[in-house]
């Protein structure tokens, strides 16, 4: 069963589709056979299980897993540590350094734009580590020259003052690039395409490469990082705007993770349970806190007990900030007061569900049992405490369970446990699992199946999936390819399914956000939806159709495509057709997209079946195909 919203969206999808596919002037192909969805055979059982959980098929991957076996694969996949890391992965990631920075080790290395502010207030100490001191004296000249701009009242000087900055050095004080290169190396780099001009830097000696960054002029650099790799590009950012690599590491990761790594269901798993447990990166200093929290509070335990999992993400500066909680205090301290916001998100989004049961009155007494959870601070140390001083000491009734006066920390421990024991918190888990992996309206029995093994097992979320997908309803042909893909999820699906290589992700982190997912930064506590019809709008489907040319036509900032690998043989039209299918639709289209480009390629030349395809044709092929609903559905 599907929303309105979402056949809608499905409509429009093939309807755009056939518009593009009219505009363009590809060859004609032979006819593909849609896929049967009386029965899930073999192959489409293992198309299921890699469609849903992972973020995408790569090239053979299904042949892989036909050999290997594919309930193999799903038992390596729910215990991750069995699995060796991509190396490709480990070496993308060495780099970024604040992955693994505590959220104090983050702030006094990259200090965010309130300790720029406190500095150049000297209500704070410069950092004492020479590189550093001289990004943050920069952006304190920076700053300067901001206030000077706004002083200036709309005389002229703030757009002289921005042009002066755009065409300062990247490092203030550093050399000419003429004063170390020689003419013909200064010109590769400042003419040409942006490929061209980091392929000349690439060039260059290491030493003389970083000395050359340094030395570009700042609107420039803004302009070539995203074609640079992405340790380049954070070089820039640092000495630019050293906050700003908190993003890029946390973004760049998220995309490289989905991309690459060999742990996929932990992946997509961390993924739906960092939207379930939602932070709002923008918020404060959460910005700072938002890694930590992921890597210590989330991934660790996305198989593990659900408990252990709320329980580690209530012990955060990052829940604790975003929710308002660390400033909760018992009532009439020093004219303070409680905070209920992380008492009701808890009860009403994180574990019960919104008819889980409670009242009002149990929000207002699971706030009581939450105050003086809190942070040391929040803008130096970053750290998770509980203050006694700031703790409602009295009695507490919540959900019906007595909580003696005289408390501490326990009383917010002993509501943890008494919510991840729920029966309705089983519920609610289950059927948002099942509806993240399943279909946007899962079936009762899958959710009460899943829900029993929760409370049978204590809340053991391996065993869980496990259940979920030994269900008939996890391979029923009903289900079969019928979610809509996320933003995320279509965008590193089609980099998966290319089998591009990725050196900066930024870019691809930039077309998700413009899509409507910017990673770690929706607002409300409800995170995104795991239904389809959230992604139903005219302008994400152009965003769609657009993404899928410019990654077919390698035209994507620091992702390189190769799309040789789909030119079979002599490589005519037709061969290239069958191994696009092959490869990016698993030889499976729809009436619809068969019929749509079916009408287009008859307006093939008649020497279409013997002539080499062109690189436009291969092009335009592969474009359509990732544009597809067969391709933006799992």
């Amino acid at each position: 069963m599907v929303t309105r919203e979402l056949k809608r969206m499905r409509t429009t999808m093939r309807m755009g589709l056939a518009l593009a596919l009219a505009a363009t002037a590809v060859g004609a192909v032979g006819a593909v056979t849609p896929t049967s969805k009386s029965e899930l055979g073999r192959r489409a059982r293992i198309i299921q299980a890699l469609d849903r959980l992972s973020w995408g098929i790569t090239p053979g991957e299904v042949q892989q897993v036909e050999k290997s076996g594919l309930r193999n694969w799903i038992e390596q996949q729910l215990h991750p540590n069995t699995i060796p890391e991509n190396p490709i992965l480990t070496a993308a990631l060495a780099p970024l350094a604040t992955l693994q920075m505590t959220p104090a080790e983050v702030i006094a290395n990259y200090p965010p734009g309130g300790a720029i502010v406190q500095m150049a207030r000297g209500m704070r100490r410069l950092p004492r580590q020479e590189k550093l001191r001289l990004v943050v004296e920069s952006e304190i000249e920076t700053l300067r020259q901001r206030q000077l701009a706004k002083a200036d009242g709309g005389r002229g000087g703030r757009g002289g003052r921005g042009m002066a900055d755009a065409e300062a050095p990247v490092v203030m004080g550093a050399p000419a690039l003429g004063s170390f290169l020689t003419k013909e190396e200064v010109e590769a780099i400042e003419t040409g395409g942006p490929r061209q001009r980091v392929a000349a830097l690439e060039d260059l000696p290491q030493a003389t490469r970083e000395k050359a960054l340094e030395s570009l002029p700042r609107g420039e650099a803004r302009r070539l990082a995203v074609w640079l790799p992405l340790g380049q590009e954070r070089e820039i950012a640092y000495w630019l705007m050293p906050q700003q690599v908190v993003t890029l590491d946390l973004d760049g990761a998220k995309v490289l993770r989905a991309v690459y790594t060999t742990r996929q269901l932990q992946d997509v798993l961390t993924d739906f349970w960092v939207n379930h447990f939602n932070i709002y990166i923008a918020k404060g200093p959460d910005r700072e806190y938002v890694e930590a929290y992921e890597r210590e509070a989330i991934r660790p335990y996305v198989l593990g007990k659900f408990k252990d999992l709320l329980t580690a993400t209530a012990e955060t500066p990052a829940m604790m900030y975003y929710l308002d909680n660390w400033q909760s205090v018992r009532a009439g301290f020093r004219g303070r007061g409680i905070n209920e916001n992380y008492g009701r998100e808890l009860m009403e989004l994180q574990t019960l569900g919104v008819n889980g049961g409670y009242t009002q009155k149990d929000v207002d007494e699971v706030a009581r049992c939450f105050t003086g959870w809190t942070i040391r601070g929040p803008l130096r140390q970053a750290t998770f405490f509980f203050n006694p001083r700031l703790h409602d000491r009295g009695a507490k009734v919540v959900l019906g369970h007595k909580i003696a006066a005289g408390g501490g920390m326990s009383d917010g421990l002993r509501v943890l446990a008494i919510l991840a024991a729920s029966p309705a918190t089983a519920h609610h888990i289950s059927y948002e699992l099942a509806q993240r992996f399943v279909a946007d309206t899962p079936p009762a029995e899958l959710v009460n199946a899943m829900a029993a093994t929760y409370m049978r097992t204590g809340g053991d979320l391996r065993q869980v999936m496990e259940t979920m997908i030994g269900s008939p309803e996890f391979w029923s042909p009903q289900y079969y390819r019928d979610k809509v893909k996320s933003p995320l999820e279509i965008v590193v699906s089609s980099v998966r399914a290319l089998g591009a290589d990725v050196s900066n992700p930024t870019r691809l982190a930039q077309i998700i956000a413009a899509m409507g997912e910017p990673l770690y930064a929706k607002q409300p506590p409800t995170g995104y939806l795991n239904t389809g019809d959230a992604w139903a709008s005219t302008s994400g489907l152009v965003a769609r159709m657009n993404f899928a040319r410019q990654l077919a036509a390698n035209a994507i900032p620091g992702v390189q495509v190769d799309l040789t690998q789909f030119e079979p043989g002599t490589g005519t039209l037709p061969e290239v057709e069958r191994s696009l299918f092959a490869g990016l639709l698993e030889g499976q289209a729809g009436p619809g997209t068969d019929a749509a480009i079916g009408r287009v390629m008859k307006a093939a030349p008649a020497q279409a079946d013997r002539a080499a395809a062109t690189p436009a044709e291969v092009f335009n092929l592969a474009a359509l195909m990732l544009a597809s609903p067969d391709f933006q559905e799992k």
